[in-house]
């Protein structure tokens, strides 16, 4: 699984599957810190693929340090943690290979073109493994406990090919959705083209989506509960991508998202995340709500996206999303290059650190008030009164908890996060 000594790992932005990859980079390790060096096509294209470091520049790019184990921070995006960590792990261990025992280059080369975002890896030292054939969930979602308590699972080669690139901590699959429900294997769409307009290839597969699985910690019914957040937040003016929830036969329905850096079959975007564009670790509080907006305006250049990202954080803090750290926010570059604020994703109740935030406002992890907000946007360009039309509108948004708590199916979550909602939004007025 180890790279010859002195051999490279090639870096390739694959945005077309159906067309070939553009050579980028090339990476190796020397003393504990990867060296990145952009190719002539990179130069010549002018895309920054770092947002903020790495600039293209000929000569060698150390990593700046060695918070992503020497790997430079967006180049660390592209590497599973948790969940597909845990999977690789797993895969690697049954080769006779420990993860532990890989540089950080060499795991990249597990990863290949299974990553997140549009950058791939060649030689690529893992194999996909075989076809998927039929998907049945509820299977998946059971095999995917067993896993977490460390049991064997007989479906773990699936799993690992159908998350083994994931970040986060719950068990997620990616798969293929079809019009009439069927399932099947994401990385089989590659390539199949169709019409972007409505997301569909041949015989209606559409694009990617996300489906995701209880952790231990988890509530039977955390895909109710994120379902019926995904509703609150677009009522709320959070750019989201379409979420629905996928009936189960054993349980409760399963939360699934469409992925947002696979616009169109075949098609990919370019993605990085706010801990690997400013380089903050995602495992400890690193970054404020004001460095994150600093980001934004930094990355984008754009003040309606500055807003987006104000929107969101005043979402998180009234709807007690306490898991907000930095890789649960991120970047999608175009075909041009220009940089946007991805959609929104995995908001969902949940406690944080010590109950606190990841991102404090102000200096505030926990008892965070209106105060803090305006101050914050205030700071940022945004005025007093749009601040408070921004809360109004998250405000409206959240008081139909019950409501969609309702539709979604959510009742073991329903009373503990009504208490909970309501706490928070008396506590931020006074």
């Amino acid at each position: 699984m180890k790279l010859a000594p002195g051999t490279p790992l090639d870096i390739l932005l694959l945005t077309d599957e159906a067309a070939e990859p553009q050579h980028v980079g090339r990476l190796a390790m020397a003393n504990g810190l990867a060296q990145l060096e952009w190719s002539p096509e990179a130069l010549s294209a002018g895309r920054a693929l770092s947002p903020l470091h790495y600039p293209l520049e000929t000569g060698l790019h150390a990593a700046r340090s060695r918070a992503f184990d020497g790997l430079h921070g967006f180049l660390a995006d592209s590497l599973p943690d948790a969940w597909g960590a845990l999977l690789l792990k797993r895969r690697l261990q049954k080769l006779g290979h420990r993860y532990e025992d890989l540089n950080p280059v060499d795991r990249l080369a597990l990863v290949g073109s299974r990553g997140r975002g549009a950058l791939t890896f060649r030689p690529a030292t893992l194999d996909a493994g075989e076809g998927a054939g039929a998907i049945d969930l509820d299977l998946l979602a059971h095999e995917a406990r067993q896993v977490l308590v460390g049991e064997e699972a007989e479906l773990g080669a699936l799993l690992e090919r159908l998350g083994g690139g994931s970040g986060g901590a719950r068990p997620k699959v990616h798969v293929g959705i079809a019009s009439d429900g069927s399932l099947r294997a994401g990385d089989e769409l590659a390539g199949q083209g169709g019409d972007p307009a409505i997301g569909t290839g041949p015989e209606g597969w559409p694009v990617e989506w996300i489906v995701k699985f209880p952790a231990l910690t988890d509530p039977a019914d955390i895909g109710p509960v994120e379902e019926a957040y995904a509703r609150m937040a677009r009522a709320a003016g959070i750019t989201m991508s379409e979420t629905r929830l996928i009936a189960s036969t054993t349980g409760r329905a399963h939360f699934a998202t469409r992925r947002f850096d696979r616009p169109a079959p075949g098609q990919r975007l370019h993605m990085v995340s706010l801990g690997g564009a400013v380089e903050a670790s995602p495992h400890m509080p690193s970054l404020d709500y004001d460095g994150f907006l600093r980001a934004v305006l930094a990355i984008t250049r754009d003040v309606r996206d500055v807003e987006q990202a104000f929107r969101r954080m005043v979402f998180n803090v009234l709807a007690h999303n306490r898991d907000d750290h930095v890789r649960q926010h991120a970047f999608l570059m175009d075909e041009k290059g220009t940089w946007s604020l991805a959609p929104a994703f995995d908001l969902t109740y949940s406690h944080g650190p010590g109950g606190e935030h990841y991102m404090a406002v102000m200096g505030e992890g926990r008892d965070i008030t209106r105060a803090h907000v305006e101050v914050l946007g205030e700071r940022h360009g945004i005025a007093r009164r749009r601040v408070g039309e921004i809360v109004d509108e998250v405000r409206a948004a959240l008081v139909d908890w019950a409501a969609h708590a309702g539709d979604c199916g959510v009742d073991l979550s329903l009373a503990e996060i009504a208490e909970a909602l309501a706490r928070r939004d008396r506590d931020f007025s006074d």
